[in-house]
Parts: structure tokens; sequence; C-alpha cells
């Protein structure tokens, strides 16, 4: 008998949380190296309840009884984010180490594993849904830091993604524990930091923070940002070239300075294919995330809000193809007009809202954000582009802001819009919000 079927629950067997209620195993779901996946009724409604081997279970000694109080305290402080489907409550057939487990939401069937992308089993709908999965991921792990916890082992595996808005769903929060406290887990190879593999540091938020870029960039590129020519070198990458590949002597595959491991033709064709649609600042953040120092360095690591402002910068850039619906990015026309990557189709450039500090390119649905104007959070609106319904192409600003605008048309006098008024963006238009003013420009 395998140790699986040892602990193999069947249909109608009974469990109890650790209140004393109980859960009713509906069905088995799946199972991998740390326990077995199944379907069990709570309280009338179904959850997901992942039950840990023995053996996986005893390979955590002397942590274990640590692993499990981590557990139970997770469930207290609940999830720091709606993206993470997160342990709400632990079963256990005994104390600590004896047998336990913990039931989360099911995952809906319309969220695929992000491996599944990395393989082409499964592809997004169009870029969007690419960046948006990085903001997704971006903002989670944000909130899980600021609540003062390291998830100290990402990889491809702890994501789940939708492909046609890239909403996404974080799995395996059990190794989630406060900044600073390790529960004897390092990490998967290809994405622990190099001071982890080499025994330096433990798993903390500095590490979280490599292990993201690497994420962040496999979503853009369907590619490791390690794995160029240095890997492809070898037939097999056995535990020691691991090591040197990813820890020793790590190289960025699409560095500047070193070329020793760039990308080779006919083995890294989704990066020598996607590297070129993106904008030179996409480029400049991964080079200086990878960059020799940020490799070995954690303190020189790019934070959450560091990634999360170019991601936004990528959707202020970003103009709708009329052909086809994909995206590209007003940054790499040539002029007043840009060719589609995906049907070669060429198309005018709409107009861009300008301020000091930021570009928003006019498409029908954007907003217009406290950040755009004055550096403030984007979380709170201050207009919404749309798009005229006599004439395709013409935008326009409406007001959805508290303030009443001054709006300056090229040699006209000012004019006040009230919330809900639109303004047609004309080029040189200037509109004045409280004391900040923006303008509208080719």
């Amino acid at each position: 008998m395998t140790e699986a079927e040892m602990t193999d629950f069947k249909p109608g067997k009974k469990l109890l949380l650790t209140n004393g209620d109980p859960i009713i195993v509906k069905a088995k779901i799946g199972e991998g190296g740390q326990g077995s996946v199944y379907k069990v009724t709570y309280n009338g409604a179904e959850y997901a309840l992942k039950w840990y081997l023995p053996n996986y279970l005893k390979s955590l000694k002397p942590n274990c009884k640590k692993f499990y109080e981590n557990l139970s305290n997770n469930v207290k402080s609940g999830s720091p984010s709606s993206h993470f489907l997160w342990m709400k409550a632990v079963a256990a057939t005994g104390k600590n180490s004896e047998g336990f487990g913990y039931i989360m939401d099911l995952r809906p069937t319309n969220y695929a594993e992000f491996t599944k992308f990395i393989k082409a089993k499964e592809h997004f709908a169009n870029t969007q849904a690419v960046i948006n999965a990085a903001i997704n991921i971006v903002e989670a792990f944000q909130a899980l830091h600021r609540k003062g916890y390291s998830y100290q082992d990402l990889s491809p595996g702890n994501f789940f993604i939708d492909k046609k808005n890239g909403d996404v769903l974080i799995c395996d929060n059990d190794n989630v524990a406060p900044d600073g406290s390790n529960l004897g887990v390092g990490g998967t190879p290809g994405y622990m930091a190099p001071e982890v593999i080499l025994g330096k540091e433990k798993p903390s938020t500095n590490t979280d923070l490599f292990s993201l870029s690497v994420i962040l960039f496999e979503l853009l590129f369907l590619a490791h940002p390690l794995e160029g020519a240095n890997c492809c070198k070898y037939p097999c990458l056995t535990p020691q070239i691991e090591k040197e590949l990813y820890a020793e002597h790590p190289v960025f595959v699409c560095s500047t300075t070193d070329r020793s491991n760039g990308p080779v033709r006919g083995i890294c064709s989704n990066l020598m294919s996607l590297w070129p649609i993106y904008p030179d600042y996409i480029h400049d953040a991964f080079q200086t995330a990878f960059s020799e120092e940020a490799l070995h360095d954690g303190r020189k690591r790019k934070t959450e809000m560091f990634w999360r402002d170019i991601l936004y910068r990528l959707l202020d850039d970003a103009v709708v193809c009329p052909c086809c619906g994909e995206i590209n990015f007003a940054s790499k026309s040539n002029g007043k007009e840009i060719v589609c990557t995906e049907c070669n189709k060429k198309q005018v450039l709409p107009y861009s809202i300008v301020s000091e500090h930021a570009r928003l390119v006019a498409q029908n649905g954007k907003t217009l954000t406290q950040f755009h104007v004055a550096h403030g959070s984007r979380d709170i609106t201050m207009g919404t582009v749309v798009e005229s319904k006599k004439t395709k192409g013409v935008y326009g600003l409406r007001n959805e802001s508290s303030f009443i605008w001054a709006v300056e048309y090229p040699e006209k006098p000012i004019v006040s819009y009230e919330p809900g008024k639109t303004v047609t963006l004309i080029p040189q238009t200037k509109i004045t919000i409280g004391n900040k003013t923006i303008h509208v420009e080719e």
C-alpha cells in the first residue's frame, strides 16, 4: 500500500475542523508531493481540503509543530488579499503532527495553472490580460508583505490565471510565515534567490522580491530570465549545474554588459519574439532587476511599488488595435502611426493626456486618476476617456471628480466643466483640476 493510499479519504468520510465542526469528503480532486486535495462540504457549501501526506510531515521535523501553529495563525489573521486562496480553517485527526490539513475556497474551472501558459498548453487572450495578471500578482504580494509576511516559495505552480482577463488566484499559501521566520522551506530551483541556494540567507521578503521578478519576466516573455546559452550547453540540469546557473554565476539572458548567456535561436523563441514588443522602459526595468548587483544583494531588489508603477505605465501607454483587438504601445511608434504587432495593420495614434510625470494615451474606458493629475492614488478616478458616438477615433474626457475643471482650448477663452461634463480632447488644450494643470498632446 502506497503512502497516498494509507491516507486516501473515500467519499462520505467525515473529518473534524479544530473548532469541532464536521466536514464531509465528496471526491479526491488532486495530489502532489505534499499531500492530496479533496472536494468537501462544510456548512452546506463546497470547499477544497488539502491534507498532508505522512512522509511530508516527517520531512518537516523538527519544524512540524511550528508549521502547524503557523498554519493556525494564518487562519486567524485572514487573507491579505482576495487573490490568495487562503486557508479558512484547519482540520486535524489529532494534535499537531498526527495528521492535518486545511480547507480553502475551491478554484473556479476557468483558471489555469501558470505552467500551462509557459508550456503553450494555454494562451492569454491578449497582451492586456498578461499585464492585468502581472499587476494582480504584484499587488497581491505588496499586500502580503505589508502585512509582515514572506511567501518563501514562489513558483509558476502557485499561480492560477484566467486567460481572458488576467485575474489571478494564488494557492499553496501554507508556506507563508512572518518575515524572518522560516519553516524549513528553501524554495523551488530556478526561483530561489541566489543567497538562499548558497545557504547564506533564509527565505525572506527580499528573496521573495527576486522570485517575483522571475515570475513577472516569465509572464511577459514566457521564458526564464537566467536560462540562455549557458543553460543550453547542458542536456539536463543536475543540482550542481542549477547551483552554478542560478546562484554562483547567474547572468541575465538579455544582459547588455555580459552576452555570454544570450538567447539561443530555435530554443529561446518566445523571448526573441516577445522582447521587441515591449517598450524600452520595460527592458530597462528587467536590466536593473537582474543586474549583477541585484542578483547578489537582496537590498538592491526591485520592490512591488516599482513594478506596479512600471506595469500601470504600460496600461497608460497601451493602444488597442481596431482591426484585431490586440494592444500595442504608443511609445513604440514612429511618428503619428503605429503598426500592430499582431495583424500588421497601421493605426493613427490617439492623442495623449499629459502631466508633469505621466502620459495617458486616450482610449475608450481608460481612467484619469489622482496619480496622473497630482501623483496621488491610482485608485481615485478623476476622469474617464470616452469615444465620440458620432466620430470614431475622437475622444473626450468626462469629469468624474468633485472639482469644476477650468478648460482652455487653443485660442479660446477658459470654460468651466462641471462634474459629468465631457472635454473634447484637442491638442494644446489645457485642463486645470484643483491647482494642477494637464494638457493634451498629439
